[in-house]
């Protein structure tokens, strides 16, 4: 057994250094479709600078790594809202269930909808006088279990779905996780591969208006949805009756950007208050975000968490985000 988890603890170390190789200093940003995709979901998350993919203990594992559900409470709801900017709204939510040993499944979905806004032409710059808006979507079921003591796996199966007046295409996606617990100071080693699915393609046809033929209609391109590989390692600092202190980094490989490191921390208090602060260090604009939750038992089965998230977002200016997570 010892000698399994020394194999195991390696390929994860081997799997953690690899990506930062073939790193290339060419960003291949917006070559990739359904980028609400990649808005992080949870203010716990967030607040630790989405360095989360080991970290999630809660129906939200399913947004960060779904091998995270069998740390769930027996059966758990979660929810999730933040204002973008440009007036979009973003929302999750998830609800995961024990189911013994056979293991823990769980059902997800997030969305992304903006208010209305103007159609405007080559001929119409100023508008035509119709209104239309953004309905992206992804909903997905998901299942993980022990494989033994210490391992988990998890496995998610989603729909992913993008709609922009008319223009649009419904895909499947998948997401895999792994975790490691070891016994040193609750050391966690993980992966996931997120948003795997085939390239898809926009519905309808379009002028190119860069060519010398413009009056013929062509095509959308296949596009890839926003892939990517996270690696991520937390450490308990400290841990007594009364305090907590919890580190963790990310490092995530994507297919439409540079590798990205996400550090983040959490501190708690009687188990019942937390700080928490973060950094994306390879982000364009911004990078920082700090956080705070609360945690409340509400009976012998009943708890509840409320935890809020800042983030900055450069030229963007900021992100506030609340999530609300029931646990019975």
């Amino acid at each position: 057994m010892i000698r399994k988890n020394i194999v195991f603890v390696a390929l994860m170390i081997v799997l953690l250094i690899s990506p930062v190789g073939f790193a290339s200093e060419f960003a291949p940003v917006g070559t990739a479709v359904a980028q609400f995709l990649e808005i992080g979901v949870g203010a716990r998350a967030v607040g630790m600078g989405e360095a989360f993919t080991v970290v999630a203990n809660d129906a939200s594992a399913v947004f960060w790594n779904p091998a995270c559900l069998v740390d769930a409470n027996n059966r758990n709801l979660f929810s999730a809202y933040n204002q973008w900017p440009a007036d979009i709204s973003f929302a999750g939510m998830a609800y995961s269930m024990k189911l013994g040993r056979i293991g823990t499944i769980a059902v997800s979905g997030v969305y992304l909808m903006t208010d209305d806004m103007e159609v405007t032409t080559i001929e119409l710059p100023e508008g035509t006088g119709e209104m239309f808006n953004l309905t992206n979507y992804a909903v997905g079921l998901s299942y993980a279990r022990f494989l033994t003591d210490r391992v988990s796996v998890g496995l998610t199966a989603k729909v992913v779905s993008e709609d922009y007046f008319g223009y649009g295409y419904t895909t499947w996606a998948m997401d895999l996780g792994t975790v490691y617990r070891t016994t040193f100071h609750g050391l966690k080693l993980g992966m996931s591969i997120m948003h795997f699915a085939p390239e898809v393609r926009f519905s309808g046809t379009y002028y190119d208006y860069s060519e010398s033929d413009s009056t013929k209609m062509k095509k959308f391109e296949t596009y890839s949805l926003p892939m990517n590989f996270r690696f991520g390692v937390s450490l308990n600092l400290l841990e007594t009756t009364n305090h907590k202190v919890m580190i963790a980094a990310d490092l995530i490989h994507t297919n439409n950007n540079l590798e990205q490191y996400n550090l983040g921390l959490e501190y708690s208090f009687l188990k019942m208050f937390c700080l928490r602060g973060g950094y994306k260090l390879t982000t364009d604009e911004g990078g920082l975000t700090f956080g705070a939750g609360i945690r409340m038992g509400l009976g012998e089965s009943l708890g509840l968490n409320a935890d809020y998230a800042y983030s900055d977002l450069g030229i963007l200016k900021s992100a506030h985000r609340v999530s609300l997570g029931i646990s019975f």
